[in-house]
């Protein structure tokens, strides 16, 4: 089981520091900057909002080194959940309606966009859901993992927190589940940032 956090400018991957910048920066900027480290060559990634961007770049770095190609793309699931849904983008699409609506804006108001653009990106087609509740629920989460797990839908689930407030409140963890991994609710819980998305 593999993760990844990505939040204040900086990126840590299975409790390692991989990527940093300004603390106090902006999102656009660290963003900007860590996609043309990863080297990811993807422009529709400038496109995107800024939930998109940040749940892209993390699985990005949480696929990095992953033989992926051992995995059915129809076996690979999505799990994501945030308790915002697309609000920042909402805003912005709202007030785009005093002039000519912007379709560009408008389609990254679902949070299962995010979902789309790594499912587009990867080549996945297994299950997905994307929930919105008030506060990171762990229990839910590794529920319905192991419900997809169980079932023998899923040998492979992306799965975490993603929220993206603004461009200076932000934050992503997730989680690259294997059907034979550990993964309990102590395992789960005991993760240090998750106690900051469950207040």
């Amino acid at each position: 089981m593999r993760n990844v956090c990505i939040t204040n400018n900086k990126v840590v991957c299975d409790g390692r520091i991989l990527y940093t910048d300004i603390p106090d920066g902006n999102f656009q900027t660290f963003s900007k900057g860590l996609y043309k480290k990863l080297n990811c060559r993807y422009p529709k990634f400038y496109k995107m909002d800024g939930l998109c961007k940040l749940t892209f770049l993390a699985n990005e770095l949480i696929t990095r080194g992953v033989e992926l190609s051992i995995y059915d793309p129809e076996e690979t699931a999505i799990v994501l959940s945030n308790s915002a849904s697309t609000l920042e983008t909402d805003i912005h699409f709202t007030e785009t309606l005093n002039n000519i609506p912007s379709p560009a804006v408008f389609v990254y108001t679902l949070p299962n966009i995010a979902i789309g653009e790594i499912s587009i990106r990867q080549g996945w087609k297994g299950e997905n859901l994307f929930f919105v509740e008030h506060r990171f629920n762990a229990e839910n989460i590794i529920d319905q993992v192991d419900i997809l797990f169980a079932s023998g839908s899923t040998e492979l689930c992306l799965t975490g927190w993603t929220e993206y407030l603004s461009g200076t409140d932000y934050h992503v963890c997730l989680w690259l589940v294997a059907e034979k991994a550990e993964f309990t609710t102590r395992k789960f819980l005991g993760m240090e940032l998750l106690n900051d998305f469950s207040t």
